[in-house]
């Protein structure tokens, strides 16, 4: 009875995703034709990886009772998360896929696609735990919010205003605010790793080209 009753769920669950990002035989063949494509197929797949870890270290905290909604200790370790994913990412992009060239453009799209997907698989996450398991969080982060308004020294009507509007907050809208934040944070990264990677490109570029007029 009790598998009976989890296959019910498990099933449910998968079709509210389904319903959730319109998940359908058309965009499944898209999906699938995309993933043919080099480094669409990379970052997918490390950006699932990176967002795997994202989403166990969340986890971890989660399940010590520590806050995950807004917590310093855990937002430093994503950043060292999101910029050792973005490095490996491009280094292995680089190396495995262009034979150890890649131009500042590519470098800095791939970074930014891996972790556009890796936040993507943590806001996924996120939705499903604040939506069906934990509403806490979200009134937790209100919370905190209005804490760090109140320390700030707002005025009593700019705290109520503001959380006016942070009380009005959705489990989607609060999803979607987690994937912006890896995403900007992976853009950042990006901005700065691409140009080490790329810093050779023009020589190599040259040195190439001379191999190949001899």
């Amino acid at each position: 009875m009790d598998i009976f009753v989890f296959h019910i769920k498990q099933r449910r669950l998968y079709y509210l995703i389904k319903g959730a990002f319109g998940i359908n035989r058309k965009n499944t063949i898209n999906l699938m034709q995309a993933l043919s494509n080099p480094l669409y197929r990379h970052s997918f797949k490390f950006g699932a990886l990176v967002g795997g870890v994202l989403i166990l270290t969340s986890l971890m905290f989660y399940f010590r009772g520590v806050p995950v909604s807004i917590n310093p200790q855990i937002t430093s370790i994503n950043y060292f998360l999101i910029m050792t994913g973005v490095y490996f990412g491009l280094r292995i992009y680089r190396n495995d896929f262009l034979n150890g060239i890649i131009t500042y453009g590519r470098a800095l799209g791939a970074g930014v696609l891996i972790m556009g997907i890796a936040g993507a698989f943590y806001a996924i996450y996120m939705y499903i735990l604040v939506k069906y398991f934990d509403a806490s969080i979200l009134q937790e982060f209100v919370g905190i919010m209005e804490k760090s308004f109140v320390e700030a020294q707002y005025s009593e009507d700019q705290v109520e205003l503001l959380m006016t509007f942070y009380e009005k907050i959705t489990p989607g809208v609060f999803a979607f605010a987690q994937w912006f934040s890896k995403l900007a944070a992976g853009f950042f990264f990006s901005l700065i790793l691409a140009f080490f990677f790329s810093r050779n490109y023009g020589t190599m570029r040259n040195n190439l080209n001379d191999k190949n007029q001899k």
